[in-house]
C-alpha cells in the first residue's frame, strides 16, 4: 500500500498506447497475503468486509481515474488492467483492450480473389510473430485485404470474420456489396468512425458496432448464373425455368432435409447452349448443386431442362437482410 503511486506510474506507462474511456483493474496477490488475511479474519471474527485485494484495486482505480481522467467500469470496460504481485512486491502489469466489432459490406470488382484466407500454419490462427499477429496465412483474399487494413488502423490483432453468405473465387460481388461482421482483438485505437478500404479488386466501408450478433440474420441474395447445357434447350424449355418463382428447393444437409425459397427467376439466352439465369433466393442456396442437380437438390436446372447443365460462373448482384424494405417488395 505504500507503493500505490509507483504502481500507478507503472500502469500509466503500460496504457499509454491505448485509446479508452473506461477501465477496470484486477490483481493477483502472493499466496502468503491471502493466508495471513484469512488467519486474521478468523482470529478477529471479521465477516463481510472488503478484502485486501479489493481495497488495493479500489485505491489504484481511484488514483488512475484522477491521473488518466478516465472512469472505472465494472461491467464492460474498454481496457482491463491486470496486476501480478509476487512475494517480493514486484509488480507485473498486463493490459487487454475490449475487442472492436465492425459491420461492413464489400464489393468485389474483379474475379480471381477468394473470400476467405487460410490460417497461419505456425500458430493455427491464434496470432504469432510469423504472421504479424494476424492469425492469417497471408493477405491474398477479401478477408486478407480487409484484415490487413483493420490491423493497421487499430493496431489490433487476430481479426475474426462472420460472413453473410459466400461466393466462388471467380464470382463478382456487385450492388451494395456483401455484408459481414469483423471482430478485432486488443485494439489500441478505438475512437474510429467509418473506415473505407479501396484496392484494385475490392471496395469496402465499415463502421463500429456495439456487439457481434448472437445469431446470423436471414438474408436474400440476387444471383446471376451463367449456365451451360449439354444439349441445346428450346425457348419453351427455358420458359419453364420461370416457374421456379415462388417455389422451394429441397436439399440434403447432414442427413436432414432443408429448403430454400426462390422469390423470382428470370432467363436471358446467350447462345444455343448457354444462358443467364438471374434469381432472388434465400441465402445459403448452393448454386452449383442447384444447376447440376447433384447431392440431392430438387427441383434443379438439369432436371427441369432434362439435360445435364453446369454452372460456368455466378455473380452476386445484391444481398439484403430479410427485414429490409427491399425484401418486403419482392415477396
Amino acid at each position: 500500500m505504500e507503493n500505490l503511486d509507483t504502481i500507478t506510474d507503472r500502469i500509466l506507462s503500460a496504457i499509454r498506447k491505448y485509446q479508452f474511456d473506461t477501465f477496470l483493474i484486477g490483481a493477483i496477490l502472493p499466496t502468503q497475503v491471502y493466508e495471513r488475511e484469512d488467519a486474521m479474519r478468523a482470529r478477529l471474527k471479521i465477516r463481510g468486509r472488503e478484502s485486501i485485494k479489493n481495497h488495493l484495486t479500489r485505491e489504484l482505480g481511484i488514483g488512475l481515474a484522477k491521473s488518466a481522467k478516465r472512469k472505472v467500469d465494472y461491467l464492460r470496460p474498454d481496457l482491463t488492467i491486470s496486476l501480478a504481485i509476487d512475494k517480493d512486491n514486484c509488480v507485473d502489469v498486463t493490459t487487454k483492450s475490449r475487442p472492436l466489432v465492425f459491420f461492413g459490406r464489400y464489393i468485389k470488382k474483379q474475379s480471381g480473389l477468394p473470400q476467405k484466407q487460410g490460417k497461419c500454419a505456425d500458430c493455427d490462427g491464434k496470432g504469432c510473430s510469423i504472421c504479424d499477429h494476424s492469425g492469417l496465412s497471408g493477405y491474398e483474399s477479401v478477408e486478407g485485404v480487409i484484415a490487413k487494413k483493420l490491423i493497421a488502423i487499430t493496431n489490433g490483432q487476430t481479426p475474426k470474420f462472420s460472413w453473410i453468405g459466400s461466393e466462388d473465387q471467380k464470382s463478382l460481388v456487385l450492388g451494395k456489396g456483401r455484408p459481414f461482421y469483423a471482430r478485432i482483438h486488443d485494439p489500441q485505437k478505438r475512437n474510429l468512425k467509418k473506415i473505407r478500404i479501396k484496392s484494385r479488386m475490392i471496395e469496402s466501408i465499415l463502421s463500429v458496432k456495439d456487439e457481434m450478433p448472437d445469431t446470423q440474420s436471414r438474408f436474400t441474395v440476387k444471383t446471376r448464373i451463367q449456365v451451360r447445357c449439354e444439349k441445346s434447350p428450346g425457348r419453351q424449355d427455358l420458359k419453364r425455368l420461370t416457374s421456379l418463382s415462388g417455389s422451394e428447393v429441397s436439399f440434403q444437409n447432414r442427413s436432414k432435409t432443408g429448403t430454400k425459397k426462390i422469390y423470382s427467376a428470370r432467363v436471358r439466352p446467350i447462345d444455343s447452349k448457354n444462358f443467364y439465369l438471374t434469381i432472388i433466393a434465400e441465402g445459403g442456396l448452393m448454386i452449383k448443386q442447384f444447376v447440376g442437380g447433384e447431392e440431392y437438390m430438387k427441383p434443379n436446372i438439369s432436371e427441369i431442362l432434362n439435360t445435364k447443365c453446369e454452372c460456368v460462373t455466378f455473380d452476386i448482384l445484391d444481398v439484403q437482410f430479410q427485414d429490409s424494405p427491399y425484401f418486403r417488395e419482392i415477396q
